[in-house]
């Protein structure tokens, strides 16, 4: 990705190589299955392709792409259908696997957590967004991140001392 004529211009490979992981664990987090994962996946690069031009920068490239995949994500776990199959959707999705026993307990349990908190929390603490940066990245006012991130981690909390099932 780089510069030039002064206008920046996306390297679509490249964002796709530095960008992938981290949009489709924020799609699992919010859809809470591979499937509704893979289609956010999907859809938000064929987003950046449409949208390439519109990228000002490296910083807005990555924010951009964290926004439409919560957007995308948001409106698969809206969507009538899903509705209906919810329960259904989160016995068949499968947990993504992580190299450490310890990291992979705290990200299911994270998955488990309902979607408000968890988004809130992955972008603060795995993607090290500051509270501001989340709210913007949001659209949400600063007050209300710090409150979704002290019950979120008081329910993630609750939930690692009970062993899990946090449903709340």
């Amino acid at each position: 990705m780089g510069q030039s004529k002064g206008r920046y211009q996306v390297d679509l490979e490249e964002a796709v190589r530095q960008y992938a992981d981290m949009i489709y664990r924020i799609a699992m987090t919010i859809t809470g299955n591979r499937q509704d994962a893979d289609d956010v996946f999907q859809e938000t690069f064929l987003r950046l392709v449409k949208s390439r031009n519109k990228i000002q920068s490296e910083e807005h490239l990555k924010a951009w792409l964290i926004k439409v995949a919560g957007n995308c994500a948001k409106t698969v776990v809206m969507n009538p259908w899903n509705k209906k199959t919810q329960g259904y959707n989160k016995e068949m999705g499968t947990p993504m696997i992580f190299v450490d026993g310890q990291q992979s307990r705290l990200l299911m349990e994270l998955h488990a957590l309902p979607q408000k908190y968890s988004v809130v929390l992955y972008l603060f603490y795995y993607e090290g967004y500051s509270v501001k940066e989340v709210a913007r990245l949001l659209g949400k006012n600063e007050n209300s991140i710090k409150t979704l991130l002290k019950r979120g981690r008081n329910l993630l909390r609750k939930s690692l001392e009970e062993g899990g099932d946090s449903n709340a």
